[in-house]
């Protein structure tokens, strides 16, 4: 499969093959490259990112994960996001959902409110 790296901004080409267990990747020019393309399809995530619910306020929080949660679970995590309502005061980095859709990643703020 073709593969664009997105680690900088040259957007390395790449052929990754999948056999088995073994990927091969060719057309990386760092380690960088190869260490995503194996990441991607072998276990792709992604930092996730929204807004919750403020209570007593209309103005709602902007959250993410702390780190890149799996593909799959992705749904999980913005279904928890919409379910939950945090009290103020918040400041950036508290933790908002620990462990979000047992993950093992937990939602942190990204605003001071």
């Amino acid at each position: 499969m073709k593969m664009i790296c997105i680690n900088c901004p040259k957007g390395c080409e790449m052929d990754v093959t999948v056999d088995g267990d073994r990927v091969t990747v060719v057309g990386n020019t760092c380690p960088k490259g190869e260490a995503y393309a194996k990441a991607e399809v072998t276990n792709p995530t992604r930092m996730v990112t929204g807004l919750v619910r403020v209570a007593g306020t209309r103005k709602p929080l902007p959250v993410k994960t702390r780190t890149p949660v799996p593909k799959p679970k992705i749904d999980a995590v913005l279904f928890a996001l919409h379910q939950a309502t945090v009290q103020l005061p918040v400041r950036i980095g508290d933790v908002i959902i620990p462990d979000v859709a047992e993950t093992g990643v937990d939602i942190v703020a990204t605003a001071n409110m």
